[in-house]
């Protein structure tokens, strides 16, 4: 064997971090949701032998939807070109997150991928709301299929992402189920604290991808894809950051004064609320979307750990 030669072990390796690159694996923050609801259920009570085989499919669902809607959208940037466009002279180790890009992977690999990923994040989800004994209601099952939908639409088919409010409403809307659908197919109802709390995940990866679209404005704007940040002058656009934070900070505030959740456990969510005001500085004062990007991240990190804490120590 040579020296420039490659083991099938270290081939087979470099393709799984491929495919997991592709379904963007990387941003754990997806499972968040899902944690914060199964704290939620054991608070109730709703964690025991008979409800952790539907927590964990459950789980496998939130993944496989994940990797599976991070396929399509990857898909969808590489055959319109934006992601050319917007990755175009950034370091290398940031372009190795587009494996399609990279050629890591073909375009019929990642297709056979995320359709893969989505026929099991469909029968993992399905099983799960089988395994309650009828207690999981259609309106949930019908829910979940629905948000799976829009995750596999976002880039490609209906391409959710490109028409105007299409991006920002489906990013909400399939991130706060993340949180509400593991709970609510287990609990078989809603309550306003899953409400809230879905809400909320799905308000703070919103105001991620608010400044990822102001970085990304140029490259969207070429290939028609109608984002906020596209289609709002600059200043109207940094008024919604400031109106984004509003809701987030609003939402916190009925969360621990018109639930179990008192204003006192709401110390815990203080590091979070003063990160989104570092976030917006960055962004709507000195426009260093980048960066405000990746504040909203640890963002990310901070709030749900805030809410984690203050549903442990209820």
């Amino acid at each position: 064997m040579t020296a420039t030669s490659v083991t099938p072990a270290a081939a087979a390796g470099s393709k799984f971090v491929a495919y997991m690159r592709l379904g963007k694996a990387r941003i754990y923050h997806h499972a968040y949701g899902w944690v914060l609801a199964m704290l939620l259920l054991n608070l109730d009570g709703l964690i025991t032998g008979q409800t952790v085989a539907a927590a964990v499919l459950t789980l496998v669902m939130v993944c496989t939807t994940q990797w599976a809607g991070g396929a399509a959208d990857d898909l969808g940037g590489y055959r319109d070109g934006s992601d050319a466009q917007n990755y175009a002279g950034r370091p290398a180790k940031t372009v190795a997150k587009k494996p399609l890009l990279t050629g890591a992977l073909t375009e019929t690999q990642a297709v056979r991928f995320g359709v893969a990923m989505a026929v099991v994040a469909v029968a993992s989800g399905l099983l799960a709301a089988f395994t309650t004994d009828g207690r999981s209601p259609l309106s949930a099952v019908l829910v979940m299929l629905f948000a799976q939908f829009c995750s596999w639409q976002y880039s490609i088919g209906v391409k959710l992402s490109y028409r105007p409010f299409g991006l920002e409403l489906t990013i909400f809307f399939v991130i706060s189920c993340i949180a509400l659908l593991p709970y609510w197919l287990i609990a078989g109802s809603l309550n306003p604290e899953i409400l809230l709390t879905g809400a909320l995940v799905g308000m703070w990866f919103l105001m991620i991808v608010f400044y990822g679209n102001a970085s990304d404005r140029e490259g969207d704007s070429k290939v028609a894809r109608h984002t906020l940040a596209v289609l709002l002058p600059q200043p109207v656009f940094k008024a919604v950051l400031a109106l984004l934070f509003a809701i987030s900070v609003t939402l916190l505030a009925l969360l621990f004064t018109t639930t179990r959740f008192t204003p006192v456990l709401g110390l815990t969510v203080i590091p979070v609320i003063v990160m989104h005001a570092v976030q917006l500085y960055y962004g709507a004062v000195r426009s260093d979307w980048r960066k405000a990007r990746f504040i909203g991240l640890s963002s990310v990190d901070l709030g749900c750990l805030g809410l984690a804490l203050a549903f442990v120590l209820h």
